[in-house]
């Protein structure tokens, strides 16, 4: 389930969940992933981070700020925490330290994912 965090309503966002569906088809994990979509730019700050899992990563929900940001940047936040999902589901460890294999493959694959989905969607670059 996509909620926004705003006002715990279900997000309906087509070409959002269309973004989710190539992940998943690209990630292959098992589990719907349960995702928060925030304008709370004060709790980035607080996090230190514009995505993560939240309120503690044995929820499992993963909380991506929206806010001002492009919809290519927040994709790829996305993305990426979508990774740490699969990693998950698969059974893996996760560190979630700098440089850390975990954080690498994380960042790496939300990278090319981004890039493919770009040269498709060439719209997620224009400002909002």
């Amino acid at each position: 389930m996509n909620l926004d965090s705003t006002n715990s309503r279900p997000v309906k966002d087509p070409a959002l969940q269309e973004f989710i569906a190539f992940c998943k088809s690209q990630l292959g994990y098992k589990q719907k992933a349960k995702i928060l979509l925030s304008n709370d730019h004060v709790k980035a700050i607080e996090m230190k981070s514009m995505a993560g899992y939240f309120p503690d990563p044995a929820d499992n929900y993963i909380w991506i700020l929206r806010g001002k940001r492009l919809r290519a940047d927040w994709y790829r936040s996305l993305a990426h925490e979508l990774v740490h999902h699969a990693q998950r589901d698969r059974g893996d460890s996760l560190d979630g330290a700098d440089g850390s294999d975990c954080e690498n493959e994380a960042n790496g694959t939300a990278g090319k994912i981004l890039r493919e989905w770009g040269r498709q969607h060439p719209e997620i670059y224009e400002a909002v």
